[in-house]
């Protein structure tokens, strides 16, 4: 469609990015990016800003669109109002823009492209529309991704949390087929990709030493007139060069420990488990079992951290590569009672290697491994077996007919107890009175 010489663009995510450099290139003579925040906060891919830069798009920071003028009956200007930032940030953290009173000027345009949101359309399921999130994305179970449709499942940038990448929603649409597979009882078996051995070695010598990104290759700005691809593949040989940087994260990463000061965060190793759990419910005052729920544990190499050492500096923060909080997120284990107490979840005290207590929606939780493993917490007592944690017996606590009892904090409790006291013997451990501090070998010594 005829577009005029003089296009603007409202917005700064990668969508805006593709409608100014398409504008140029089916000719716009001047093409205008506006955005009531700076180049800075552009939610937009670096590369493709530093593209449109590159290409002579016009980026005209802190406009706020306020009004369209036209003549004759068709668009002949954007006014607009300039902003200011005042210190202040909204709740993600980005700098909010307040209008500057009596700053208004035009931009003269042609044609003026909306890219500033995208929203899901879900009209096609009629009457029947399955329950949305408070930001209008489809409300998935976050095992299965089923809706509250049954038998309608949604994955990707429709579902959950929204738009994120086209990993999470190839990912996501594995987990689908995987969930609609066993819903139907299929006996096909998931193919496993086959476990090859980790050198440890090898690892840390790869992480010593800086391997530099190779060059991406782009085409000659001269040459960009139509919409061939800007950005050109590798040869085979620069591909090969390229993934043997990768440090193979998915099979230990602990950067987090390399940068923690305090010596707070360690590495422990177990096995890697998975557990098909009984989902219990109360029955005539007796248990009973009412489904069952899956726990993973498949990454050989695991966080833990001795919060008694660990002052939150943020280090681990900054290091972490998937934006994560280590020493939030990891199992975090403690030696004084009154320090564990205070947590409402994910606070660990190790007593020895067979003993472990935990915090779970501010209640204590108890495992006890002696030959079987002794499950206790103010709703449940249970008798699980070892490795396995097939339930053998249950008895109710405080639970009542209405409730629903998990078992996945004491699969939690006993998959962190195993992999720390095996392959971390002098991580210190709480006394079974006060705030003593032991051996898990010795703890009474």
């Amino acid at each position: 469609m005829p577009i005029g010489a003089r296009v603007g663009v409202v917005g700064a995510g990668d969508t805006a990015m593709d409608c100014v450099r398409s504008a140029r290139r089916v000719g716009a003579g001047e093409v205008h990016l506006i955005y009531r925040r700076t180049i800075d906060q552009m939610p937009a891919d670096p590369e493709e800003i530093h593209a449109c830069l590159a290409e002579g798009i016009n980026i005209v920071e802190l406009a706020k669109p306020a009004a369209l003028r036209v003549a004759g009956g068709k668009l002949a200007g954007l006014v607009c109002t300039r902003t200011e930032y005042r210190g202040e940030r909204d709740d993600s953290g980005r700098k909010i823009p307040f209008d500057v009173p009596d700053s208004e000027f035009e931009i003269e345009l042609d044609t003026l492209i909306l890219a500033i949101s995208q929203h899901s359309v879900l009209d096609f399921f009629g009457d029947d529309t399955p329950v949305l999130t408070s930001r209008g994305y489809i409300e998935v179970d976050p095992e299965t991704f089923e809706s509250s449709i049954p038998g309608v499942y949604a994955g990707g940038d429709v579902a959950a949390d929204g738009p994120s990448s086209i990993v999470k929603a190839a990912a996501d649409g594995k987990r689908v087929a995987a969930a609609i597979m066993a819903r139907h009882g299929s006996s096909r078996v998931m193919p496993v990709a086959e476990e090859r051995p980790v050198d440890l070695h090898d690892m840390v010598v790869r992480r010593a030493r800086r391997e530099y990104r190779v060059p991406i290759r782009f085409t000659p700005l001269g040459e960009r007139d139509g919409f061939d691809e800007t950005v050109l593949s590798y040869t085979p040989e620069e591909a090969m060069r390229e993934a043997r940087r990768c440090l193979d994260c998915h099979e230990i990463c602990s950067l987090c420990v390399g940068v923690c000061p305090n010596m707070a965060l360690m590495t422990y190793e177990m096995e890697a488990r998975r557990f098909e759990l009984p989902s219990l419910a109360v029955t005539d005052g007796a248990i009973a079992v009412a489904g069952t729920e899956s726990l993973v544990a498949d990454q050989r190499f695991q966080i833990a951290v001795l919060t008694d050492f660990c002052n939150e500096c943020g280090n681990c923060v900054t290091a972490c590569p998937t934006s994560g909080e280590p020493y939030r997120d990891k199992p975090r284990l403690y030696l004084n009672r009154e320090d564990f107490e205070a947590e409402k979840s994910n606070a660990f005290m190790m007593f020895s290697d067979s003993v472990m207590e935990a915090r779970v929606d501010g209640e204590t939780h108890r495992i006890e491994v002696n030959g079987h493993v002794e499950y206790s917490s103010p709703a449940v007592r249970a008798k699980l077996a070892a490795g396995t944690l097939e339930l053998l017996e249950a008895m109710p606590g405080t639970a009542t007919a209405k409730e629903m009892l998990s078992l996945v904090p004491a699969a939690v409790m006993y998959t962190v107890l195993q992999g720390v006291s095996r392959s971390m013997p002098h991580v210190p451990v709480a006394a079974s009175e006060g705030t003593f501090v032991g051996h898990p070998g010795y703890p009474e010594s």
